[in-house]
């Protein structure tokens, strides 16, 4: 299973997780919210999975807006690289 991290603006406070199997977003599951900081995003996805060792977590959030344009085939590739 997947957890891709996305931050969606400047201001490092709108974020997004989408949890996965396939990277189809149709059929995965997104939660996009607001957070202070990113560090409250992190926070609060420690207390959303009990243990995010279950996970391949894709982290994008460096990669800012562009990332949320990243095909089914891109994030494949993506996590390919770091497995």
């Amino acid at each position: 299973m997947y957890l891709v991290l996305y931050c969606h603006n400047i201001g490092m406070t709108d974020f997004s997780f989408f949890e996965t199997e396939d990277f189809d977003k149709d059929d995965g599951y997104i939660v996009r919210g607001k957070w202070p900081n990113e560090q409250a995003f992190r926070d609060y996805l420690n207390k959303e999975f009990s243990d995010l060792s279950d996970y391949q977590v894709l982290d994008l959030i460096a990669e800012g807006k562009v990332a949320e344009e990243y095909t089914r085939s891109e994030l494949l590739e993506r996590a390919n690289a770091i497995s």
